[in-house]
């Protein structure tokens, strides 16, 4: 049952991280400030999963580790998410995704060098048929969903490394005993809290001007995309370690192709079906660990 549960929070998240550059890149479009996006969406997945962590009669909402820990979560994922979101203003979706897919070799790699990890030949391979599968994508794609290779693209190899820290820390700080959603809360609502500040500075809310419809129900979707996205993420980072969790963009990568399609445009070629049967084969190699 444990490892069905697993499987399912791990699908869960490769999907919601495949929308991502998908809502990503329709923000940008609607020229939505980043630090708006970086404060609604923080505040609203703390308030939801805070609210949900109180109905279960949660005791540690208000404790000091709690919030210590959530802080510093919060200004590392902070950095990527927002690099991300100002990135996909410049970077096709499709290859923001790829990048990010090395994110299992960058995680690797930490742990080796932290003696966390002994050197293992079958996540080892697992790794290297994952970038392998993302480099057949972003290889073969033409039309308006390739994106040209520039500064941008290059400045967005940063973005595996941020994530690469954020998941070291998450993983070997993740405070003992406490509860997925009180930790979800802590760290969401300290991401938002921290960027008042240069929303007030940079981008002040021009409550003059009412946010159209769409954008308003996008915000709202990603809310309630990102609570069950917490949820995953601390679940597995706590069960079964970041460089399990992190393997999610192997299913994210495919996940984003599509998605970008469906939203963006673009055509269906058997190059995507040979990342696809790739992927697979990446997924299937290394034990549960």
């Amino acid at each position: 049952m444990g490892n069905l549960r697993h499987f399912f929070y791990f699908i869960s998240l490769g999907l919601f991280w495949g929308l991502s550059p998908t809502l990503y890149k329709f923000w940008s479009i609607e020229a939505i400030p980043v630090s708006h996006i970086l404060v609604i969406t923080g505040l609203g997945v703390g308030l939801v999963m805070g609210l949900l962590a109180w109905a279960q009669g949660k005791s540690e909402i208000f404790a000091k580790r709690i919030h210590i820990y959530g802080l510093i979560c919060g200004l590392l994922i902070n950095l990527p998410f927002g690099l991300n979101i100002f990135l996909a203003r410049h970077v096709a979706p499709t290859d923001l995704a790829m990048v990010i897919s090395t994110s299992p070799l960058v995680n690797y790699v930490l742990s080796l060098g932290f003696a966390q990890k002994k050197p293992d030949g079958r996540h080892l391979v697992a790794i290297v048929l994952g970038l392998c599968s993302s480099a057949i994508l972003i290889l073969t794609r033409e039309g308006p969903l390739g994106g040209q290779i520039s500064g941008w693209l290059l400045i967005s190899f940063s973005v595996p490394f941020l994530y690469a820290g954020y998941n070291w820390y998450t993983h070997n700080y993740l405070p003992e005993g406490a509860d997925i959603y009180v930790i979800g809360m802590a760290e969401s609502f300290w991401s938002g809290i921290i960027i008042v500040p240069l929303l007030l500075w940079f981008a002040p809310l021009n409550l003059g001007i009412a946010p159209s419809w769409i954008v308003v129900t996008s915000l709202v979707l990603a809310i309630a995309m990102w609570v069950l996205e917490r949820v995953a993420y601390f679940t597995l980072i706590r069960e079964k370690g970041a460089v399990y969790t992190v393997q999610a963009v192997y299913v994210s990568t495919p996940a984003a192709v599509i998605f970008a399609m469906i939203f963006f445009g673009g055509s269906n070629d058997i190059w995507l079906w040979v990342s696809m049967l790739v992927l697979m084969a990446a997924l299937s190699t290394p034990k549960s660990t």
